[in-house]
């Protein structure tokens, strides 16, 4: 290993970086899926709602998250915010409080989707077997709509990783920053940019796999 390294003009701190960035890519994508997924499912169950004004409410968060790029986002909550209100927001929370917020937006769309696939029939089934209509969203429709929104779910996790790369802009040492240091010292691009790929490879393929099973599952079940 060491031998490899020192070929490709990479010391043994260098590998070690490797595996540190990865703990912070991994970090900032979990912290802000979790957070992303929380509010994601309240506004989509909002979305739902037959209450005309609790509907309309969560777009004012969802479609400008939604309709506007990533890297924005983040500039705006680094630096915008601290302009405009005089604090000072450190850039992991900076980086995690856009992606959480831009996870939500995504998620809560595909919540929608996932409790209108549910046939109507299935409502009146469940008060007619004596549940409250909130009984029989919890016991009936959620369970229904959850097998529907693992999948889309999955996928978005996998984007959102992807997407995390984008923090390195504010100064975080993930994976896409490291490899741009690398590259620099090492003017290798290839090889650096080839180890930052395979590394989010390893991350990203047991969970599109999944995701692929469980299409097939729901797909052989309907």
């Amino acid at each position: 290993m060491n031998n490899f390294a020192e070929q490709m003009q990479l010391t043994a701190n260098d590998m070690w970086q490797f595996v540190d960035a990865v703990g912070v890519t991994l970090f900032v994508t979990i912290v802000s899926l979790f957070f992303g997924t929380i509010i994601g499912v309240i506004l989509g169950i909002m979305r739902c709602s037959q209450n005309k004004l609790v509907r309309f409410a969560p777009l004012i968060v969802i479609e400008p998250l939604r309709n506007s790029p990533l890297v924005v986002q983040l500039f705006l909550v680094y630096y915008g915010i601290p302009m405009l209100f005089h604090v000072i927001l450190h850039d992991y929370f900076s980086a995690i409080l856009t992606l959480s917020l831009n996870t939500a937006a995504f998620m809560a769309v595909n919540v929608q989707s996932a409790i209108l696939s549910v046939p109507k029939g299935q409502w009146e089934a469940g008060l007619a077997l004596g549940h409250s209509h909130t009984s029989t969203y919890i016991h009936v429709i959620a369970r229904q709509a959850i097998r529907v929104l693992l999948p889309q779910a999955i996928t978005l996790y996998i984007n959102q990783l992807m997407c995390s790369s984008l923090v390195s802009l504010l100064g975080i040492m993930d994976l896409a920053r490291l490899g741009r240091f690398l590259t620099a010292r090492t003017l290798r691009p290839f090889l650096i940019y080839g180890i930052v790929a395979l590394l989010y490879f390893v991350i990203s393929y047991p969970l599109s796999r999944l995701a692929k099973r469980m299409e097939q599952r729901l797909a052989m079940n309907i």
